[in-house]
């Protein structure tokens, strides 16, 4: 299933996305285009459900749309219930969060340099 499916919502309306990295660090992104460029890459995702919540994070997305927040990391908590993606657009996504992370926070997650190429 889609993550819009999950959360009955097709997401048009973010105008804010939040960041929060594992190490402390924070960013915004209010730019229209990287938000909708970060909102079809979380669309394109195929969740399926998960019994257990996983155990540390990389980072964390807060989606703003309106009054509402949803988060999202590696996996999704929405109405009790954990989904966890199931195939490689994590990955991509991953990548390109940290990527755009360390162009504007100088140091962030040092000597995590390899973490995606290790999993």
């Amino acid at each position: 299933m889609s993550l819009t499916e999950v959360i009955k919502s097709d997401l048009l309306n973010v105008d804010r996305i939040d960041v929060q990295f594992a190490d402390g660090n924070k960013m915004s992104i209010t730019d229209p285009k990287t938000i909708q460029d970060i909102i079809s890459q979380i669309k394109s995702l195929r969740l399926r459900e998960k019994n257990t919540k996983g155990v540390g994070y990389l980072y964390f997305l807060d989606l703003k749309e309106g009054d509402k927040t949803y988060r999202f990391e590696n996996t999704l908590t929405f109405d009790g219930k954990t989904y966890e993606s199931i195939d490689d657009g994590i990955k991509k996504l991953n990548d390109f969060i940290i990527q755009m992370g360390r162009e504007k926070i100088p140091g962030l997650l040092q000597g995590m340099e390899d973490l995606q190429d290790n999993s």
